[in-house]
């Protein structure tokens, strides 16, 4: 019979939280038979949406064109504009290599896969109910859910709990529950032969309890309980045994020290207006946060006058040592180093206990918010050889048990997921980690 291919990212489980896995029922029957990377490199910014689409294409931020959650945008409309829709991602990804293998393909809330041609039963994540929006099978259905997929929203559509996510988590608090009963309803009812499924519990714990907050644990437990009942699903399925099982993550969390406004540090330096009422008024440099770094855009970015006068002041601020800014990147700087690069001139590394605010009124400091994750407890999008790393823990039939990489790279996990199914990604930037394969 084929072998399965199933990929769960548990979004910021880092290596510190293996030695935890290793404790719980369920991660024991995958972990003890492991082939593992103990810690990957991230991307810059590493946040989740750049880092699942390298997850799935192997290529930097720049190549994908992927290098922040959102779009830029000035304004604030009270609406979420993060990506969903594939059509963003400017190269082949990981279910195009499926589909030539001759795959049956299914995503479960991995981001910015609405729509994609090559994902037969498509869940694609939502979390973030807009105004007035409580359609929520018509929202799947606009982003290419098929009946079968409808089928699995509507069986976990009681799972999702509109009860306030704050002040205490629990599994049915976000959306993870929900995900996790569409994971295991496809797999019993159509048994895809790859499936991506991105579950943010440990992110969310971390965003409100801190890095290594106790209470983390409690999503880590959740998780091993989901996982539980992903088995149950693929031996009522009948397809366990061939199923080569991918536990991964995309970035790590750092504690802040400090949530800084660095709109508002442009405005000190006449590079943005702001009205009497506080609103923005007009702008010549704008920073888009990418929580504990930041993307700088120009109004007119051919304007030479207009870009030295910002990176100097950009320097200026890092030169100061009191924002907590230690870097400033060109895009050509960014695009050598990371492959980041796109429309924006410039990149503000942090310190790693630094975050970025997008708000431009005074003062220069911001407050915490937890509804908000780059003002939470915790956070990312540092540098990627700061700080706790991501995982990668493989079990199943294409994989050697007992196999171990110190390190590898995000980039590196597409083409050695392509391998397994016997394909390869042309475009990627990274390798094929094929000390881990049999």
């Amino acid at each position: 019979m084929k072998q399965k291919l199933l990929v769960i990212s548990m979004d910021a489980t880092v290596h510190e939280d293996v030695a935890y896995l290793q404790t719980l029922p369920n991660f024991q029957k995958i972990l003890g038979k492991r082939a593992e990377v103990e810690r990957v490199k991230s991307v810059f910014p590493a946040i989740t949406y750049p880092a699942h689409s390298t997850l799935m294409t192997g290529c930097t931020p720049g190549k994908h064109g992927i290098y922040n959650n959102e779009p830029f945008k000035t304004f604030d409309d009270g609406y979420k504009h993060w990506y969903t829709d594939s059509k963003w991602i400017r190269v082949e990804d990981l279910f195009a290599a499926a589909k030539r293998a001759g795959c049956t393909t299914a995503s479960v809330y991995w981001p910015i896969t609405g729509n994609n041609p090559n994902v037969d039963y498509i869940i694609n994540e939502y979390f973030f109910l807009q105004p007035g929006d409580t359609d929520i099978v018509g929202a799947f259905k606009r982003m290419g859910a098929n009946e079968e997929a409808l089928k699995a929203v509507r069986e976990n559509e009681h799972r999702i709990h509109r009860s306030p996510r704050w002040p205490v988590l629990v599994p049915d608090s976000n959306y993870d529950d929900f995900l996790m009963g569409c994971a295991c309803s496809l797999i019993r009812n159509v048994q895809p032969d790859v499936m991506l499924v991105h579950n943010s519990f440990p992110d969310s714990c971390r965003h409100r309890y801190g890095a290594f907050g106790k209470e983390v644990k409690i999503a880590l437990d959740a998780i091993d309980m989901w996982l539980g009942k992903v088995i149950e699903a693929l031996e009522d399925a009948g397809v366990y045994e061939q199923t080569n099982f991918v536990l991964l993550s995309d970035h790590g969390q750092m504690d802040l020290k400090r949530r800084v406004k660095l709109n508002a540090l442009l405005a000190r330096g006449g590079f943005i207006d702001v009205a009497l009422d506080g609103s923005l008024y007009s702008w010549r440099a704008f920073a888009q946060t990418n929580a504990m770094s930041a993307s700088v855009y120009l109004l007119d970015p051919a304007n030479k006058k207009l870009y030295d006068e910002v990176y100097a002041y950009l320097q200026k601020i890092v030169d100061e040592k009191v924002w907590g800014f230690t870097k400033v990147y060109t895009t050509e700087e960014a695009k050598e180093k990371y492959g980041t690069y796109g429309p924006f001139s410039f990149m503000m590394a942090t310190d790693g206990a630094t975050a970025v605010s997008e708000d431009w009124k005074e003062p220069p400091l911001a407050e915490v918010d937890l509804e908000d994750y780059t003002l939470a407890r915790a956070t990312h999008g540092y540098e990627p050889e700061l700080g706790p790393q991501p995982i990668f823990l493989a079990q199943g039939p294409a994989f050697k048990e007992g196999a171990v990489l110190p390190t590898a790279n995000l980039i590196d996990v597409a083409p050695t997921l392509a391998k397994v199914l016997g394909q390869e990604l042309p475009q990627a930037d990274g390798r094929c980690l094929t000390e881990l394969l049999k």
